[in-house]
């Protein structure tokens, strides 16, 4: 079912617009503390589309001055769908998990806008294995990122942010073609 919700576009947004009206019930309960929904571009005229959540560390280090860093958990759902016709599918689906360190200025959650840099390595689980013109050969995928972007709005609330991925296999499968991704995230806190 989620995967026929998914195909759509449309659809994809309406989830990912649900995900983030829904968000707050589950904030309560303690499970997560952002929602994000992100657009993209890859290789091989690929579209990316995803929705996650986000739970923050209680940890920081290099507190002192004004800066600091900090991380979270982000789990993702994404969809991608190429527009290249060849051999490979046009549409793949991916579920992600990502540990993501941050580098923050601190004045984040007093209302002024706060920028920062971030990097994340991930495990990443992707069907079918192939797209446009990509083959990443197994359905294991290790994500890795460098973004950069801002909080802002009051105590922090919303996250405005840029996104290199690259996706591959690291080589335990071949053909590794791998695949480069530019995305723009936007998350809210709660």
């Amino acid at each position: 079912m989620v995967r026929a919700l998914l195909i759509n576009t449309r659809s994809y947004c309406g989830l990912g617009l649900a995900a983030l009206l829904l968000t707050p019930i589950a904030g309560h309960a303690q499970i997560i503390d952002n929602s994000t929904v992100s657009y993209g571009q890859g290789q091989g005229d690929t579209d990316v589309y995803r929705i996650g959540t986000r739970r923050a560390w209680q940890k920081s280090w290099f507190s002192e001055g004004n800066w600091h860093v900090s991380g979270y958990w982000h789990l993702e759902l994404g969809h991608w769908h190429s527009n290249k016709r060849g051999a490979h599918e046009d549409n793949a689906f991916e579920i992600a998990v990502t540990p993501v360190f941050r580098l923050e200025q601190k004045n984040a959650d007093s209302g002024k806008i706060a920028p920062y840099l971030e990097a994340g390595v991930g495990a990443r689980v992707i069907g079918p294995t192939s797209i446009g013109d990509r083959s990443l050969s197994s359905v294991f995928q290790i994500g890795t990122h460098l973004g950069t972007g801002l909080r802002f709005g009051s105590n922090g609330k919303y996250d405005l942010g840029y996104r290199f991925q690259h996706i591959s296999n690291g080589g335990l499968n071949h053909p590794n073609n791998g695949i480069d991704m530019h995305t723009v995230n936007f998350g809210i806190h709660y």
